[in-house]
């Protein structure tokens, strides 16, 4: 935020100067110096316009001081040049006191934007009702909503959507292995079939379901009974393992009633074949998505007439787009890489602007204990679920977690390093910063803080938070841009960082009132952008712990 205005400040001046005021200010821009003592801020404007005004970047930058000077605005403590044609700038200790003020009023509204007037879908998690969800769609939910949070934060309109891939061989096999659990307890002998599963879950589910309905009714269904009755009940467990993470969908979008019932696949097929998009070989249906930018071309109908799994995600997909988002996101696992070309090639075939879609790869979790990986296999029944995680570890340590790192790298989720509370556990760490915060404005005489007078805040650990404070905008713009809740972590960590140091060498209430209002004012900005930036992650921030 302070950079925008030394940005229209810099223009400004310049715009009366002859010299420069037909220039491209679109180039102009600003950066912090690695080295504390080249100042706040500095611009390469003049090494960048050098060459079209034909003149020395040196002698420009020169130019640009003497311009800005000659005004005597009170903004800048200092600006001066540094070869071979920087300009540095120095704020004043003031602006950024005066800042303050403009964090507390804006509350839990600071570091947000005017809204964009752009529609994004966001599609995550998506896992398959086929069992509970473990630890990879974790990392994934946590991913979304985190992005969703931010990108609603930053302006933009968001709808959260699932697709409920509740069609097909997958739901028919789920059927299959309920119907061979029931008959099981019912002393029948069914084999599980080959590739079923073998979850405990369906244990439980098969137990639930011989306890409410009678022997010879259960007998005598037949396999799409006990799929339908095996995925409407783990959808259900599905919804409640999110809300454990509070995270909430807008739209949960079906495969068989959206895109099968509805019939929307020879709308498709239609449109495909209209475009001469299709062409048939081996009995089979392929779409030339090798003319639209993938590398082959790839079934859509198999032999026996049935969709392929593509062919649906195409369906899918163009709905999407004809629902009029101009963002279109998918979080993916990372394993789907490669069906990002096929898709987007048909996508484009089907004359869809594919820069509105932005692919999103989670890279795998592995959950260590003791040294030791644990499996994550859904079939074989022994993974670890959201729901054994969330029965040792609080959800704010796995969602923060889960999202510290960026999502295009492996992680290690290491049970026995999450559970002290100290420097170690990052979200303690924060947490405790705000509690600490907490603590000392319910401690202090003070109830009412004046924002007119800060000068007492001009020590430089203090004018150094300040400014972490007003970089907290462009950090949530730029993890809105990259699509990165984990630049939204790593900030938090430093911002905490820096209060506890401060804390721990500066004792807040003093006999001078005066000091005391400042102090408190400043705490009061970094309980504010501390909160703020854990709810962008779905974390909480509790007043005492």
């Amino acid at each position: 935020m302070i950079q925008k205005k030394i940005l229209e400040k810099i223009e400004n001046c310049l715009i009366e100067n002859e010299e420069f005021s037909k220039l491209d200010f679109s180039k102009l821009s600003l950066s912090i110096p690695k080295n504390i003592s080249h100042g706040d801020f500095s611009t390469n404007f003049a090494l960048i316009i050098s060459s079209e005004l034909k003149t020395n970047p040196n002698e420009l930058a020169n130019k640009m001081t003497s311009a800005l000077l000659a005004k005597k605005d009170t903004f800048f403590k200092s600006v001066n040049v540094v070869e071979p044609g920087f300009v540095n700038f120095q704020i004043a200790d003031q602006v950024y006191q005066d800042y303050l003020k403009e964090i507390n009023n804006h509350g839990n509204r600071f570091g947000s934007s005017k809204k964009k007037q752009k529609k994004v879908l966001i599609e995550f998690v998506s896992a398959n009702p086929t069992g509970p969800l473990h630890l990879g769609h974790l990392r994934n939910a946590a991913v979304g909503d985190s992005i969703s949070r931010i990108l609603l934060f930053a302006g933009y309109d968001v709808v959260n959507e699932y697709y409920l891939n509740d069609y097909g061989s997958q739901i028919e096999l789920l059927g299959e292995s309920l119907q061979s659990r029931v008959h099981e307890i019912l002393s029948i002998k069914k084999e599980i079939p080959e590739g079923g599963y073998k979850g405990e879950y369906l244990i439980d589910l098969a137990k639930n379901l011989t306890s409410k309905e009678d022997r010879d009714f259960l007998l005598k269904s037949n396999t799409e009974y006990f799929s339908n009755f095996a995925t409407a009940y783990l959808i259900e467990e599905i919804k409640k393992d999110l809300g454990l993470l509070n995270i909430s969908f807008d739209s949960w979008f079906s495969e068989k009633k959206d895109i099968h019932t509805s019939k929307y696949l020879n709308e498709i097929q239609d449109t495909l074949d209209l475009k001469k998009g299709v062409y048939t070989k081996d009995n089979a249906e392929w779409i030339r998505t090798s003319k639209f930018g993938d590398n082959n071309d790839w079934v859509i109908k198999k032999s026996d007439g049935s969709s392929t799994y593509f062919m649906n995600d195409i369906a899918y997909h163009q709905t999407k787009f004809k629902r009029g988002f101009d963002l279109i996101i998918n979080i993916w696992g990372a394993d789907h890489h490669s069906h990002i070309s096929r898709l987007k090639a048909s996508m484009n075939l089907l004359s869809n602007d594919t820069s509105k879609m932005i692919f999103i790869l989670i890279q795998f979790v592995r959950l260590v204990r003791n040294d030791e990986d644990v499996s994550m296999s859904k079939r074989s029944g022994t993974y670890t679920t959201v729901r054994d995680l969330l029965s040792e570890f609080n959800k704010d340590l796995v969602r923060f977690l889960m999202i510290s790192r960026s999502s295009d790298t492996h992680f290690d989720f290491d049970l026995d390093k999450c559970r002290e509370d100290s420097e170690e556990n990052p979200v303690f760490y924060i947490q405790y910063a705000n509690a600490r915060i907490n603590s000392v404005l319910q401690k202090s005489p003070l109830k009412n803080l004046n924002y007119k007078n800060l000068s007492t805040l001009n020590e430089e650990k203090e004018i150094a938070l300040i400014k972490r404070l007003l970089n907290f905008p462009d950090i949530v713009n730029e993890a809105a841009d990259n699509f990165a809740p984990h630049k939204v972590a790593f900030y938090l960590q430093g911002l905490a960082s820096e209060f506890h140091a401060y804390y721990k060498s500066t004792k807040i209430l003093v006999e001078d009132d005066t000091v005391v209002n400042g102090r408190l004012v400043l705490l009061s900005s970094i309980k504010i952008v501390l909160m703020n930036g854990l709810n962008l992650l779905g974390v909480s921030s509790p007043d005492k712990m």
